[in-house]
């Protein structure tokens, strides 16, 4: 009897799986299920099928999956940052008027808070010490020698 069903069924399974968790680890079977599939059809028995299946699993996962996840997550870069960067308050900072603004040396304006707590009046040269989304949090720049 032909083992191809089985094959097939297993292909799906591990296709379903893959669908549903995006790990890029069981897709690798569904090839080796594939191939397996392909040698029962040309008539190899099922102890070579069964090699195939795991020795092709294996070295599709190995060998191309550093390669198809290197690809998949090129052009995602880590969200930049602005901490270390220094600027001028442009609005007074005042955390519990919930406002300030703080201007960088590229001439944006960003919303910021100071980290101290204390108010930072207009002019005042800061130094970003954190980020939390759009925010800024900021302290007042350590004196230049």
């Amino acid at each position: 009897m032909s083992h191809m069903v089985l094959w097939l069924v297993v292909a799906a399974v591990m296709a379903l799986i893959e669908a549903f968790s995006f790990g890029l680890i069981t897709m690798w079977f569904v090839v080796g299920a594939l191939v397996a599939f392909v040698a029962d059809l040309l008539g190899a028995n099922f102890v070579v099928q069964v090699a195939l299946f795991l020795v092709v699993s294996v070295l599709c996962l190995v060998l191309l999956r550093p390669v198809v996840v290197k690809h998949r997550n090129r052009g995602h870069s880590a969200e930049p940052t602005l901490v270390g960067e220094r600027g001028v308050v442009c609005e007074t900072i005042d955390n519990d008027g919930l406002t300030g603004r703080v201007e960088l040396s590229d001439h944006m304006t960003w919303s910021a808070r100071s980290a101290t707590g204390e108010v930072l009046p207009v002019g005042m040269r800061v130094e970003v010490v954190a980020q939390e989304s759009i925010k800024l949090i900021v302290k007042p720049c350590e004196p230049e020698a």
